[in-house]
C-alpha cells in the first residue's frame, strides 16, 4: 500500500513499527558491540594454537605440532596469570535475534497448556518444541575457553608428542576444544518494545492525549508477554511497573501533566530491562 493512501492511524502504525524496528536493531548492535569487547585476544590465539597442532600432527609434523602447543601454553599462563579464579575466559560470541513467540496473550496461554500436557505425557521432544516457539528475545552466545581444564590438555598432549604418541595426543587436543562453555543472554523483545512505547509516550505526553493512552495500554501488554513468556516470571517488579501505568493512565484521563511521571517510568522500565536482561557483558568468570 503506498503511503500517499494511509490514513492517520494507519500512518502512525508505521512510523512506529519503523522506530520499533530501529530501537531494535540498536539494541543488538549494542549487543553485538558488548559481546565482542569481552573476548579475550590471548585466549582466541591459545585456541588458534590448538587447531595448528592438530593440523601440524595430521600432516605428520610433530615439532611443529610441539612449537604450537609452546606458543598456546605461553598464551594460558597469561591468561591464567590476568584471571588468577580460573574461570571462563570468552573466545567468541553470537548475537541473534529470536522473535518466535505470538503476541496474543491466549494464544501464548494455549501452547503454555500444551507444553505441561507434553511434558506430563513424558513427551519432552514435543515439549522441546514448543518451548523454542516461545522465545522472542535478543541472544547472546559467548564461549568461553575453561583455564581451570585446558591449559593441562596443553601441557599432556605435548607430553604424549614427546613420547611419540601421536594419535593420543590428537585426541586430548580435540577433547579440549570440545569443552568450550557456553554461556547465554537474553534480552527479552516484549520488555524492550514495552521500553520503547514508554520512551514513545513521553515524547507525546504534551500534544497528544489520545496518543499517549494508546502507548500505555502497549507498554502494558508488552509488559503482560515478558511475564507470559517466562522472563523472570517471579519478579516483584511487574507488578510495581503495571501499577505504575495504570496511575499514569488516570492521570492522563484527568488531563493532569504526565511528563515528569512517564520520564520516571522510563528510567524504572530500562533499569529493570537491564537488570533481567543481564545485560552487562560477560566476563572471565
Amino acid at each position: 500500500m503506498n503511503s500517499q493512501t494511509l490514513n492517520p492511524q494507519d500512518n502512525r502504525d508505521q512510523q512506529e513499527d519503523a522506530r520499533n524496528q530501529q530501537e531494535i536493531d540498536n539494541e543488538r548492535q549494542k549487543a553485538t558491540d558488548e559481546a565482542q569487547r569481552c573476548v579475550d585476544q590471548e585466549a582466541v590465539s591459545a585456541l588458534k594454537e590448538t587447531r595448528n597442532a592438530i593440523n601440524a600432527i595430521d600432516q605428520g609434523n610433530t615439532q611443529e605440532a610441539l612449537q604450537a602447543l609452546e606458543r598456546a601454553t605461553g598464551k594460558l599462563e597469561i591468561l591464567v596469570a590476568r584471571y588468577p579464579e580460573l574461570g571462563f575466559v570468552p573466545v567468541s560470541a553470537q548475537v541473534n535475534i529470536i522473535d518466535l513467540a505470538p503476541d496474543d496473550s491466549n494464544e501464548i496461554e494455549q501452547i503454555r497448556n500444551q507444553i505441561k500436557s507434553t511434558v506430563n505425557e513424558d513427551d519432552f521432544r514435543t515439549a522441546r518444541q514448543l518451548l523454542n516457539s516461545l522465545v522472542s528475545e535478543i541472544r547472546t552466545t559467548i564461549f568461553n575457553l575453561p583455564l581451570a581444564t585446558y591449559p593441562d590438555a596443553m601441557k599432556e598432549a605435548a607430553r604424549l608428542l614427546n613420547e611419540g604418541k601421536t594419535d593420543e595426543a590428537k585426541t586430548v587436543l580435540q577433547l579440549a576444544l570440545s569443552t568450550l562453555v557456553v554461556t547465554e543472554v537474553a534480552r527479552p523483545l516484549p520488555l524492550l518494545r514495552a521500553d520503547i512505547d514508554i520512551m514513545s509516550a513521553v515524547a507525546i505526553a504534551d500534544s497528544d492525549r489520545e496518543g499517549t493512552l494508546r502507548l500505555l495500554e502497549d507498554a502494558r501488554n508488552h509488559l503482560r508477554l515478558t511475564q507470559q513468556l517466562g522472563y523472570a516470571k517471579g519478579d516483584p517488579e511487574y507488578a510495581e511497573l503495571e501499577q505504575a501505568i495504570q496511575d499514569i493512565e488516570r492521570q492522563v484521563r484527568a488531563n493532569e501533566r504526565t511528563a515528569d511521571p512517564l520520564s520516571r517510568l522510563l528510567e524504572k522500565f530500562s533499569s529493570f530491562f537491564k537488570r533481567i536482561s543481564g545485560t552487562a557483558p560477560a566476563q572471565p568468570a
